[in-house]
């Protein structure tokens, strides 16, 4: 069976953290600082 692994995508201003890729914080509302 193959392994999972989850990503994390971290806000590189404010540091929210979302499992998916997001193009604009739902926090700061920082476009494009999610990686």
């Amino acid at each position: 069976m193959a392994k999972t692994s989850t990503t994390i995508y971290e806000c590189q201003k404010c540091g929210h953290q979302s499992r998916k890729w997001l193009g604009k914080c739902p926090d700061c509302g920082e476009w494009n600082s999610l990686v």
